[in-house]
């Protein structure tokens, strides 16, 4: 497994300590106390059940992981006129000098940037739709692509870059890393409320399996809370078709040129045509999604 960021390591290996502590306890200390009650076949149920979805949360994650989340190709800028290709980096430095300003001019409302006519009219919305140059990349940057400080690299379709994951979520792992907060928001709800419908009943575990499994109910609590909030932003934001790094673009949320009329035409974008992948972290899709041209929005 190649990770982007060697220092992210230890953020995996926490989140996969966390799925594991949660998974020992609600089988191998809620569940065994729950089969000898006289919950045998019901138990036996949810340990095959628990377990399939347990599988499919470090299914999801690994691809999350592994999966790149997708490059302009390195010699793109070599499908440009070389007129053109200089038109490309001179806008792009224009419109990278203005938005500064502007960024700067709400920061420091005490004094007033100089800022000319052309300045004033620049259409944020219209300039995200054009390719664009990255100086650090030495290529052309199709719509939607963003470089990434922490890879050092640009991202199709980035939407930001994730530091549980150890990776830039983009337009070919997004999707996987959805499916990761779902499996994981459903293994980590059902662990809250058994445990807890339990303790809060005249329970006879034991004292060490009782701590062991408040501790867990208290933590999948919090974390069903979190993960919750998450996947529900996300799933909102695909749902209107941006992404967290154009959600933070206030031009963005009244007059956003990627919507679809559809919403199940933006979910599709990501997550592609077949039903199937969208619930299984399966790799076969990536070749239905929406293609970016290597010639669109050029001057």
């Amino acid at each position: 497994m190649k990770f982007q960021n060697p220092k992210g390591i230890l953020s995996v290996i926490f989140v996969y300590g966390i799925i594991f502590s949660e998974y020992y306890v609600f089988v191998f200390h809620y569940l065994p106390y729950r089969y000898n009650n006289n919950n045998s076949l019901s138990t036996i149920f949810i340990v095959i059940e628990f377990t399939l979805i347990y599988l499919m949360i470090h299914w999801a994650y690994i691809q999350a992981q592994i999966q790149s989340p997708g490059h302009p190709s390195p010699h793109l800028a070599n499908n440009y006129q070389e007129h053109t290709l200089q038109e490309i980096k001179n806008r792009t430095k224009k419109h990278s000098e203005i938005i500064q300003k502007k960024r700067k001019q709400k920061l420091m409302k005490k004094y007033e940037l100089a800022i000319d006519e052309e300045d004033e009219i620049f259409d944020i919305i219209q300039a995200i739709q054009l390719d664009s140059y990255c100086f650090k990349c030495q290529n052309v940057k199709q719509p939607r692509t963003h470089h990434c400080k922490e890879c050092n690299k640009c991202i199709l379709r980035m939407d930001h870059h994730c530091p549980w994951v150890n990776n830039c979520i983009g337009m070919n792992n997004h999707r996987f890393f959805c499916q990761f907060i779902f499996y994981a928001l459903l293994c980590m709800s059902q662990c809250f409320i058994f445990i807890t419908i339990e303790l809060l009943g005249d329970t006879q575990l034991k004292a060490n399996s009782k701590f062991l499994c408040q501790i867990c109910a208290f933590t999948c609590l919090l974390l069903c809370l979190s993960m919750g909030t998450l996947l529900a932003f996300h799933l909102y934001h695909i749902a209107k078709n941006i992404t967290t790094v154009e959600f933070h673009i206030e031009e963005m949320k009244t007059d956003n040129p990627f919507q679809k009329s559809k919403i199940i035409d933006n979910f599709k974008e990501l997550f592609g045509s077949d039903y199937i992948y969208w619930i299984l972290p399966l790799t076969d899709n990536l070749s239905n999604k929406t293609k970016i041209r290597n010639d669109s929005f050029e001057l």
